[in-house]
């Protein structure tokens, strides 16, 4: 029984071990490779690395959840960020809409005209 428990702490002092390196290793090269390339490594020792190393910590100990995140990052990324598949609406409906919301709260430019009418704003006057 002992020995079963002492494996089992063992596997999972391992995956957090392997899951915080490679945390590590992705910030790391993210910052190094990333979209402003004139980084250094001393620049990444000075501004990034304990922010990187908390992040890895913590994907170390919660390993069990870090590892199917990471290995699904895209998918995960893709579904999370999904814009509406509706398309874009044009100028002209978003400014109608937003001057009826305007129009039904009683504020922007009608705010002037639902104080004059006595207008309920929002239920607040009765």
């Amino acid at each position: 029984m002992l020995l079963l428990w002492l494996g089992m702490l063992g596997g999972y002092a391992i995956g957090a071990v392997v899951t915080a390196r490679t945390v590590f290793e992705r910030g790391r090269a993210g910052f190094l490779g990333g979209p402003a390339s004139g980084r250094s490594l001393a620049e990444f020792e000075r501004r990034e690395r304990p922010h990187i190393e908390v992040i890895a910590l913590c994907s170390g100990v919660l390993w069990v959840t870090a590892v199917p995140v990471l290995l699904l990052r895209r998918l995960v990324a893709s579904v999370v960020l999904a814009r509406p598949r509706h398309g874009v609406r044009d100028g002209q409906q978003v400014r109608a809409r937003i001057s009826e919301l305007e129009r039904a709260l009683g504020i922007g430019t009608y705010a002037d005209t639902a104080r004059r009418g006595h207008e309920p704003r929002c239920g607040t006057d009765r």
